[in-house]
């Protein structure tokens, strides 16, 4: 496909998607921009959790996991709050607990407005109640997580190990769960087999996994990932999209970032049925979130056939 091909092709996907116009950074805002602003930002249901979660939210790492960006990361969370978003993700093992810290300077005053996530590496119930849970509310300054995830499980030895009744991870999330400490369990993987394996093994609430239309960062293709999300979605289990743009990787196919918001948005699409309730995006600078928030209120669903040719594109 030529430079020009592509480009064309882009500018076809994007006008009949989100129509949306990307600003420079420094560039006017337009008269129309404001109009925008002005409306909400589409919630969608996070499965059985039954919360209606706004269609973007934010990440924990990029900007708000590095070593000295405290002010920089108060003023991204304060920010993502202020324009609407519900949900924030993040883990103990971002920056090493520094993610964590951070928003928890911003959670000691708004910990109400948000839907909040974290994970833990461990994947035994021994030192997880006592010390990652513990450690994890400690720097998020609150006693309650809304949903722990047992982080980064792509194989099944891992799976058999978090699942296991004797001494799995999942015992402690129980544990917590029952005690009122924790609303939701889940786990985050980049493998949609281990996924699928999951689901038919226990009763997660949600699960967090990459979709993105390139494949990136994935151990399987992008329709292994739709066809994953359509078994998710028929047992109510919240979907939550992270790594849109694959590491920013995605970008040098051409793809822009309403195309990577708008794919993943769309992925599973089953008629009117959209079942990923919402893409966590890493900010880097707070304009990046007025982007962002913008973009998903101009959010057209895709068809399957327009995310069809975004795979083909990138895989060109």
């Amino acid at each position: 496909m030529t430079h020009i091909d592509r480009r064309n092709f882009l500018k076809k996907i994007t006008a009949a998607s989100l129509g949306a116009t990307l600003l420079k950074a420094g560039s006017p805002i337009p008269a129309y921009a404001h109009d925008i602003d002005k409306l909400p930002i589409p919630k969608r249901r996070l499965g059985k959790t039954e919360f209606d979660v706004t269609i973007v939210s934010l990440g924990g790492q990029s900007t708000i996991e590095q070593p000295g960006k405290l002010d920089e990361s108060v003023e991204i969370i304060n920010r993502a709050l202020d324009l609407g978003i519900n949900y924030i993700d993040t883990s103990e093992v971002y920056g090493n607990g520094i993610s964590e810290t951070y928003i928890g300077e911003v959670m000691k005053r708004r910990r109400d407005e948000v839907f909040l996530t974290t994970k833990t590496f461990n994947r035994h119930r021994e030192g997880l109640v006592e010390k990652n849970f513990a450690d994890s509310c400690k720097r998020l300054q609150t006693d309650y997580i809304d949903l722990y995830l047992m982080h980064y499980i792509n194989d099944i030895d891992t799976l058999d190990t978090i699942l296991d009744r004797n001494s799995g991870a999942v015992l402690a999330m129980e544990e917590l769960r029952d005690k009122g400490k924790i609303g939701y369990i889940g786990i985050s993987s980049h493998s949609t087999e281990v996924l699928t394996e999951a689901l038919h093994r226990y009763d997660l609430d949600c699960v967090f996994l990459t979709i993105n239309a390139a494949g990136m960062a994935m151990n399987q293709s992008p329709q292994a990932t739709r066809s994953f999300i359509q078994i998710a979605s028929e047992k109510d289990v919240g979907i939550i999209a992270m790594k849109l743009t694959g590491r920013n990787s995605i970008f040098n196919t051409g793809i822009t970032m309403d195309q990577a918001i708008g794919y993943s948005l769309s992925a599973g699409r089953n008629g009117s049925h959209l079942p990923v309730a919402t893409g966590v995006i890493g900010i880097t600078r707070p304009e990046q979130l007025d982007q962002n928030v913008r973009l998903a209120k101009q959010y057209k669903p895709y068809t399957t056939l327009q995310m069809e040719e975004l795979e083909k594109f990138c895989s060109a």
